[in-house]
């Protein structure tokens, strides 16, 4: 069985993002990101604000493998927010 890595933070900043900029109805991208050394990105994959949630689809290649793609669809959920007494 093989494995591969992704770095979460620029899914978190585009949640930020999405918040600075008020994105909440629609279909706008927030960043795109490219394969590089630090990820097992196969292709370019874009971090994506659809009807306000923040979203990421993704191939990542596996490694320690012979061969083997994985393919990934990462939302981002925002934190509860604390109630204060």
């Amino acid at each position: 069985m093989g494995h591969a890595h992704l770095n979460l933070q620029p899914i978190v900043s585009a949640a930020r993002l999405r918040q600075i900029l008020g994105v909440f109805s629609g279909e706008t991208t927030l960043r795109k990101l490219v394969p590089d050394e630090d990820n097992c990105i196969v292709g370019e994959s874009c971090i994506n604000c659809v009807n306000g949630e923040v979203v990421q689809s993704v191939w990542l290649r596996l490694h320690d493998v012979e061969s083997g793609e994985i393919e990934l669809k990462i939302k981002f959920v925002d934190p509860p927010v604390a109630m204060s007494c």
